[in-house]
């Protein structure tokens, strides 16, 4: 009855007095002991009755169980087999193994209900000890909207029924995320048998904001002898364990017991949870473990909440308990609470970095100086490197030191290589806070030889720049080390290794400021004090260039010392450049300016200069290039003649000048018209000049262009000539050929074409002349202009006259070739325009004839006279027939007196004919004895040469031929041409004897016309 009505009783309606009076009824004390193990309330004071009862009932079945365990071993001969027994004994009774397993279910619980009721006066008390201290409103982290949590709150975190149900860890975790530190700590005290193994996890559940100064009594320490975890000294509720609580006992149940007693144990303290693991660690930690953990937690904290000092407190607090190797990680954290809290910071919130511990100590020294100076400024430089680099490398220093590894040069190497690296404007703030007359302690750079080579380093390594007046601030931030000098050799000795040093490579572009500091660094104060007087040379040259927009380097100063043809260049853009305003110089004053900043760079006393390998004339001749090229010519006539330039500037000097400089603007120039653009520029160039021949003739050639552009001359289809291709022709007359050949009617301007070729460079000169009236002659016959190509030729003939009697009286080879070629042309147009069958006027064709045979050579005779032959019987059987049908129209009487006076009249040609012979070879330009004396040499040969009729026949064929464009016309070939076929042997015998007669009679001739008698 009693046992129906505790099943039917809930756990909400159990009473102290409920208990008492239903289990007193009940005689077995197992099932009594089992009834109060399985009842878990809420109430303490009723947990504490059913807690003690299942206590005191299960104790009077231990004395028996203690007695048949003590009889069932007494056999047992050694201590496994006791063991054994035992787990034997526990397994064959199943009534004493439960009543075990529950009296240890019953302990436990009356420890956990005593821990809970201290707990709750802790969290019931106003809890002024843990009572974090109130920030105020300097707190950078503090939120106006939400409250901090408090460490202890009237409200309990967890029912009795929860903590007596599940794992004791699981109690631990929750008062440690919620700040339950005193609670926490009678829970870790009087459990710590249970909650030791997982003391880590406890830890790791404490939020990462809270200060370690919360719970410092739980954190870890370190023993300074055995180097191990010092284990807290913890006592439990009872001193001394019940028997059931023995370990062969419990180790024997384990043993023994089904599944289903473990289960009541494992929930109780069972701790698998996936989501959030309970780490156990049952041993004492090392002093590397407890190191990594703190490590961990401080990373932990960095990464998640950024509360660099929370992280710190916490390094502090493990260093101060013996945990090795966390100063340098207490380091790190206090250089970078600097970075982040101490050093400027940009005033766009967007550009701000997240700085976290990884990050920083991912970094080299290098890059942590940099993030140090980011947002450093002109004014701010030098305290920010006091205040923060400078403490930065002496914790690196003490680190290397610590580390067995002491490096003396590592702060000024680090710092050294930042100023190398950093912005001109830094560089300049720091060099004026490391001035020799202030304070050494105070100064950035101590080493007055460190100043110098720095500065040396620094300026010599910067690339293209403009800003020299910076960079002379620099140099007037170096010491002074007096007037002494050391020889010259030695110190331009070393100028001339360190032009080497710099000098590009394939490999290297050029020397940077780090490489050039290691080349000063063994210098002596005596070598960087030269070097140094050589700087200021270099930055007055510097700023100079940069004052007429030329950019360069320093190092360009080194490269060019002894390199005239880098320094000339550097004049001549110097000259050519604008100003510093972009704009091209007008003002006289300002040329003149020029002109001194030029020279200035020329001498310089005491050591090499810009323009050193350059003189004073040198330079002002490339300085007025340089203004005639601007196209200032009113400026550039004054100037000459006055001032500085004057002594430089002489007739000769500046004729050549505005000759090149002419030269040069023509052979720019796209178009040839001199009325407007570059020709119009290097045409008035040349009056700058006193007009000179050569002066004279480069206006007429640039004359000579414009006429040629305008007469349309191509190139190509559509692209006119440009006055560069005219200047690079070698030969000038196929300037006059193609005019001739662009224009229709040019040949009919004889005169402008003459006075071309004149302006061409041609003037006085015949044998261009002829070749000219030869180009005229041939284009007007050409365009069957006959007349107009007769006076030509006649005109030409004035000067090849003139030319063959100068060739007599000459030795030059060159000029003689230059004449017979000109001859050569004359002869050939004669000869073209005396055969030419259109032109019927056969007086002044066979005058052109007797003009070509005059200058031809004696091998072209006999086409010449071939030609006259054939002319004249055309002329002779024209006569006839106008005779005959003159004579054919008169009276019959008077038909025949004109016979008879035919007859006397042709006896009376015979006779003058044959006293005419006689004076041949003095006669020039006879037609009558020409041919008579054809007919009479011809008449008189002992053998045949053939049908001359029919050589003549075939020489005009082959006239008519070349004519046609069958080849070029060689006349000296007409008469070697031989007749196709495979010719019989007598037949070739009778050629060879023609063409001897041929050969004899060709020179025969040329003697009796007067020709040489060599030829």
């Amino acid at each position: 009855m009693s046992i129906q009505r505790w099943q039917e009783t809930k756990d909400a309606d159990l009473s102290t007095e409920f208990i008492a009076e239903v289990l007193a009824d009940i005689s077995d004390d197992l099932w009594v002991t089992a009834a109060c193990a399985e009842r878990i309330v809420d109430s303490p004071e009723i947990s504490q009755v059913l807690v003690k009862t299942g206590l005191s009932r299960s104790s009077r079945l231990i004395d028996s169980v203690k007695r048949s365990i003590a009889s069932h071993e007494t056999g047992a001969e050694a201590a496994e087999s006791t063991e054994q027994a035992l787990i034997v004994y526990l397994q064959g009774h199943e009534r004493e193994r439960k009543l075990c397993i529950l009296r240890q279910i019953l302990l436990e619980r009356f420890d956990r209900i005593q821990t809970y009721l201290l707990m709750g006066n802790a969290w019931k008390s106003s809890g002024i000890e843990e009572e974090p201290e109130e920030e105020g409103d300097d707190d950078p982290w503090a939120d106006s909207d939400e409250e901090m949590p408090n460490s202890e709150t009237e409200t309990a975190p967890f029912a009795l029924s929860d903590f007596l149900s599940q794992p004791l860890v699981d109690s631990a975790i929750i008062l440690a995320s919620e700040r339950r530190f005193q609670a926490l700590n009678h829970l870790l005290n009087y459990h710590d048998n249970a909650l030791f193994p997982y003391r880590f996890t406890i830890l790791n559940s404490i939020p990462f904001y809270v200060h370690p100064s919360e719970f410092h009594h739980l954190l870890p320490a370190n023993d300074y002898d055995s180097n191990v975890e010092v284990r807290p000294e913890r006592r439990p509720w009872r001193e001394e364990r019940d028997w059931v609580e023995e370990p062969r006992l419990l180790s024997a149940l384990n043993s023994a017991m089904t599944s289903e007693e473990a289960a009541w144990l494992e929930d109780a303290d069972a701790v698998q949870d996936d989501e959030f693991p309970r780490a156990r660690c049952d041993e004492l930690l090392s002093s590397e473990g407890l190191t990594k953990w703190y490590t961990s937690r401080v990373e932990s904290i960095d990464s998640q909440s950024g509360l660099m000092d929370i992280a710190l407190a916490l390094l502090q607090h493990g260093a101060s308990h013996g945990v090795p190797r966390l100063d340098e990680m207490g380091e790190d954290l206090i250089l970078l609470d600097r970075l982040i809290y101490e050093s400027p910071q940009p005033t766009d919130p967007s550009l701000q970095t997240d700085w976290t511990l990884q990050r920083w100590r991912s970094m080299n020294p290098t890059e942590v100086i940099r993030a140090y100076l980011r947002y450093s400024d002109f004014e701010s430089i030098a305290s920010d490197i006091r205040r923060l680099v400078l403490p930065y490398l002496s914790v690196l220093e003490s680190q290397a030191e610590r580390n067995k590894r002491p490096d003396l040069e590592l702060s000024n190497r680090l710092l050294y290589q930042y100023i190398l690296l950093a912005p001109l404007e830094l560089v300049v703030a720091i060099f004026e806070s490391s001035k020799a007359d202030m304070q050494k302690s105070y100064r950035i750079i101590r080493s007055d030889e460190d100043v110098a080579r720095i500065a040396l380093s620094y300026l010599y390594g910067l690339p293209t720049i403009r800003d020299w007046p910076m960079m002379s601030r620099i140099f007037e931030s170096q010491p002074d080390w007096g007037d002494e000098r050391d020889d010259d050799e030695e110190a331009y000795a070393t100028l001339t290794s360190l032009a080497s040093f710099v000098m590009p490579s394939a490999t290297r572009p050029s020397a940077s400021a780090t490489e050039l500091f290691g080349f000063f660094k063994p210098l002596p104060a005596s070598a960087l004090s030269r070097l140094l007087d050589v700087l200021d040379t270099h930055l007055e040259g510097g700023e100079i260039l940069a004052k007429w927009s030329i950019a360069t380097s320093l190092q360009w100063f080194l490269l060019s010392r002894e390199d005239e043809g880098q320094q000339r260049a550097k004049a001549v853009r110097m000259s050519r450049l604008l100003d510093h305003r972009g704009k091209e110089l007008e003002d006289e004053e300002e040329w003149r300016t020029l002109l001194d900043d030029m020279l200035k760079l020329v001498t310089h006393a005491g050591s090499k200069s810009t323009f050193g390998c350059l003189s004073q004339g040198e330079v002002c001749k490339i300085f007025f290039t340089g203004l005639l090229s601007s196209g200032n010519f009113a400026v550039a006539k004054r100037i000459k003649g006055r001032g500085r330039a004057a002594q430089y500037l002489t007739e000769s000097v500046v004729e050549q000048l505005c000759l090149d400089v002419s030269r040069e603007i023509y052979d720019n120039a796209t178009s040839g018209n001199m009325h407007r653009g570059e020709m119009k520029q290097a045409y008035e160039c040349l009056t700058v000049a006193p007009p000179t021949a050569r002066i004279l003739a480069e206006r007429a050639f640039i004359e000579a262009t414009s006429k040629i552009c305008s007469f349309n001359v191509f190139t190509r289809p559509g692209i006119p000539i440009t006055p560069l291709e005219i200047r690079l022709t070698k030969n000038r007359l196929d300037l006059i050929a193609r005019v001739l050949s662009s224009t229709d009617d040019a040949y009919k301007h004889q005169e402008v074409i003459l006075d071309l070729a004149e302006k061409l460079g041609f003037k006085n000169d015949v044998a261009a002349e002829v070749k000219i009236l030869s180009m005229l002659a041939e284009v007007a016959l050409q365009h069957e202009d006959f007349s107009r190509a007769e006076m030509t030729c006649e005109k030409m003939m004035v000067g090849a006259r003139k030319l063959r009697a100068e060739l007599t009286g000459t030795d030059s080879g060159t000029q003689r070739a230059v004449a017979q070629e000109a001859l050569e042309v004359a002869w050939r147009s004669c000869y073209q325009l005396g055969k030419q069958s259109e032109f019927h006027d056969t007086n002044k064709k066979l005058r052109l004839l007797g003009f070509a045979l005059e200058l031809c050579p004696t091998a072209n005779t006999l086409d010449i006279l071939t030609a006259w032959r054939r002319i004249e019987g055309q002329d002779i059987e024209a006569r006839k027939q106008r005779s005959i049908a003159r004579a054919a129209s008169r009276p019959t009487g008077k038909r025949k007196e004109s016979e008879q006076k035919y007859l006397l009249q042709a006896r009376a040609g015979a006779v003058a004919a044959g006293s005419l012979l006689q004076g041949l070879k003095g006669l020039s330009q006879g037609q009558e004895a020409a041919s008579h004396m054809f007919n009479r040499v011809t008449a008189n040969f002992p053998f045949s040469i053939g049908n001359v009729t029919n050589m003549g026949r075939r020489s005009e064929e082959s006239e008519r031929g070349a004519e046609r464009g069958d080849g070029e016309r060689d006349f000296g070939q007409l008469f070697s041409r031989r007749l196709t076929g495979s010719p019989s042997p007598q037949h070739r015998i009778r050629e060879e004897v023609a063409a001897g007669a041929r050969n004899a009679l060709a020179r025969g001739v040329g003697w009796l016309i007067g020709g040489d008698e060599d030829e």
